[in-house]
C-alpha cells in the first residue's frame, strides 16, 4: 500500500493506467508544492495616459492625493517642482516626460507616489492607481518588448489581468534625472 499526505494509505495502483495516473499525481503534487513556495513580490500598479507600470511595493513610502507643487528654477527639465507632504520636502520627477508619454491634466485620479530607493526620496505622478498585486519573484524577469527609447527605464515587463506592465527601473530614473541639466 502506498501512504499519501496525512498518514492516509491508499492501495497500489492494479494497471499501467493507474500507475501513471499516481505518478502525475505526485509530480504534479512536488510542483505545486515548488510554486507554494517560490516568493512573492507585491507590486503598486498604475497608469500614465494609456501605458501601465508598476513599483515594488517595498519602494514606495506613500500614495498622496494631489498637493500644490512649487516650481524649482534651474533643475533638470524632468523635476516638476518639489511638494511638501508633512513638514518634508520631495522633488517631483515628471514621469510623463521622462517616458517619452503625453502628459495628462491632474484628474481626482491623480496621485502622487512617494517613492524612497536606496538612499533617495521622490515622488512622481501618475494618472490613476489600480491596485496592490502579488506575483511570483521569477515573473518579474520577463523580457521588455516596449518601445526602446523607454526600454532601460523599465526593468522588466510582466502580463497582469490582460495588461502589459512596465517595472520602472528607479537607478536609471534618478541617473537621468541627476545627470540632465
Amino acid at each position: 500500500m502506498s501512504e499519501f499526505q496525512f498518514g492516509l494509505t491508499a492501495p497500489e495502483p492494479q494497471s499501467e493506467a493507474e500507475r501513471l495516473m499516481l505518478g502525475l499525481q505526485k509530480r504534479t503534487s512536488a510542483f505545486q508544492n515548488e510554486q507554494d513556495q517560490e516568493p512573492l513580490v507585491s507590486l503598486l500598479t498604475f497608469n500614465l495616459g494609456d501605458e501601465w507600470f508598476a513599483l515594488l511595493l517595498d519602494q514606495v513610502k506613500l500614495v498622496s492625493r494631489l498637493l500644490e507643487v512649487a516650481p524649482v528654477p534651474g533643475t533638470s527639465r524632468y523635476v516638476l517642482g518639489v511638494i511638501n507632504y508633512k513638514s518634508t520636502i520631495y522633488p517631483l520627477i515628471d514621469i510623463h516626460e521622462l517616458l517619452s508619454l503625453e502628459s495628462q491634466m491632474p484628474t481626482r485620479a491623480s496621485r502622487f507616489v512617494i517613492i524612497n530607493h536606496n538612499q533617495y526620496a521622490f515622488a512622481i505622478l501618475v494618472d490613476s492607481m489600480t491596485e496592490v498585486k502579488e506575483v511570483r519573484e521569477r515573473e518579474l524577469e520577463g523580457q521588455i518588448r516596449s518601445n526602446k527609447d523607454i526600454s532601460h527605464y523599465i526593468h522588466s515587463e510582466l502580463s497582469l489581468n490582460e495588461r502589459l506592465l512596465g517595472l520602472l527601473n528607479l537607478d536609471a530614473i534618478l541617473h537621468t534625472v541627476a545627470e540632465v541639466d
